[in-house]
């Protein structure tokens, strides 16, 4: 719209500038057979009638100036409505992006707001990890340092059989049964046959003892290892659960609030479109009926004022050829 408000002021200019030269055409041919006349003694009648020409050029330029100048004044006086409208435009449009702006942050911040209590559950969830696997470790810790104590309590029990066994073979050793005097067989048999008692006693009493200790120990071993499996277990497990009922609540809390908030820029989008189509219609509108009269008006004038000035320069041109038609040379006098 303001390229065409544009080229129609050019349009106007252009055929003021026209109009001038036009007139000062006649003007100049007017002059020019004005003074070839008076050379040749034209009558009175014919020099007033190039003075009429050009007086009538002046006057009917200037008829012919007026309307080109009320279309560009009119043209003008669009052009500065044009500004107003678009300025009252530019300010609705501010409003409603302020507006618009102010509903879409009203529609984030709960968002917001639960991204938020997700990130702190979150950190809650990471610290409940660590407390969870700190459970593990010292279940476990308390089973390396039972069956540590276990283990203290074989490496004795094997201690005791190892002695046992130790006395048995150091009695039977000490006896030197090849080297004894036939009168000593009788006493050397006695004797092995008491160490040999002694020593099978010894370790049947060590066999005893370890079958005795070595039965509680597999299963406190066994129990130890089933408690710390069990509790570890069970925390992880209690723990695992908690973590999760969180993490759903909290997922479902961003996603309910996500969805509340695209619902709402939804709307309030939906409903900037609607507004901004009818202001554009109704700006539209405005502009047509504000610019379509003086469009056309300078159109017109355009069109006319082009027309009357080809005319009058025609016409002008037409009148002074014949008045210099008539003109004759003077005759110079007899002598």
């Amino acid at each position: 719209m303001k390229a065409q408000l544009g080229k129609l002021r050019t349009d106007l200019g252009g055929l003021e500038a026209q109009i001038g030269a036009g007139v000062a055409r006649i003007e100049a041919r007017v002059r020019s057979v004005e003074t070839r006349a008076k050379t040749t003694g034209a009558s009175a009648a014919d020099l007033t009638a190039l003075t009429t020409i050009a007086t009538s050029a002046r006057t009917q330029g200037t008829q012919l100036a007026q309307p080109v100048a009320a279309a560009k004044s009119a043209l003008a006086a669009v052009d500065t409505q044009l500004d107003a409208l678009r300025s009252q435009l530019e300010a609705a449009l501010a409003t409603v992006e302020t507006d618009v702006i102010g509903q879409l942050d009203a529609a984030r911040q709960p968002l917001t707001q639960a991204v938020d209590a997700a990130r702190t559950v979150l950190d809650a969830v990471n610290d409940q990890v660590t407390s969870l696997a700190s459970t593990a470790t010292t279940a476990l810790a308390t089973l390396g340092a039972t069956v540590a104590a276990i283990r203290d309590t074989g490496d004795t029990l094997v201690a005791t059989l190892e002695s046992a066994l130790s006395t048995a073979v150091a009695v039977i050793t000490a006896i030197p049964v090849d080297a004894l005097p036939e009168a000593l067989a009788s006493t050397a048999r006695t004797a092995v046959t008491q160490a040999g008692t002694q020593g099978a006693t010894a370790l049947k009493t060590a066999a005893s003892t370890a079958q005795q200790q070595i039965t509680p120990i597999v299963q406190q071993i066994t129990t130890a290892i089933d408690q710390a499996q069990s509790t570890a277990e069970q925390g992880l497990s209690t723990g695992k659960s908690a973590l999760l009922t969180q993490l759903t609540t909290v997922r479902q809390t961003v996603e309910t609030a996500a969805k509340t908030a695209s619902a709402q820029a939804d709307t309030v989008l939906t409903t900037l479109e609607r507004q901004l189509a009818t202001q554009q219609q109704g700006i539209a509108t405005q502009i047509q009926q504000l610019t379509a009269p003086a469009m056309t008006q300078a159109g017109q004038v355009v069109t006319e004022t082009s027309t009357a000035l080809a005319q009058l320069v025609q016409q002008s041109e037409a009148s002074v050829t014949a008045i210099e038609a008539r003109l004759t040379p003077r005759r110079p006098a007899p002598r």
